[in-house]
């Protein structure tokens, strides 16, 4: 989850290796340029979402969601958004740039639902 520069080319090099990644973001227009850009760099398996259930969804279980969105309040939206389709024992990594406290908060709180992060 997260399209954007480093997000984006993260989820293109995972499936450049072979590996079948599903993408969303809250810009859905983000999503639809990385599946093109998925298609002209070799028809890579890029599969996009525009809504969390989906997305959620589409991952084998037990999921693994790698996040890469703006620290702070856009973290814990989309944490939000995309735990209420999760299940016990998923997991979010989450690859952002953020100041320990706000890790620690939401490590407690996702555990709280049976995930790990």
């Amino acid at each position: 989850a997260g399209l954007a520069v480093m997000g984006q080319n993260l989820a293109l090099n995972i499936a450049e290796k072979g590996f079948p990644i599903s993408v969303y973001n809250r810009t859905t227009s983000k999503v639809d340029e990385t599946v093109e850009r998925a298609k002209q760099e070799g028809n890579l398996p890029v599969y996009g979402f525009h809504d969390p259930e989906s997305f959620v969804n589409s991952i084998q279980k037990p999921r693994v969601i790698i996040m890469l969105v703006k620290a702070g309040a856009p973290v814990d939206a989309t944490i939000k958004t995309l735990s209420a389709y999760m299940e016990k024992g998923d997991c979010i990594i989450d690859g952002g740039n953020e100041w320990y406290e706000n890790t620690e908060r939401r490590e407690k709180a996702v555990e709280e639902k049976g995930l790990l992060y």
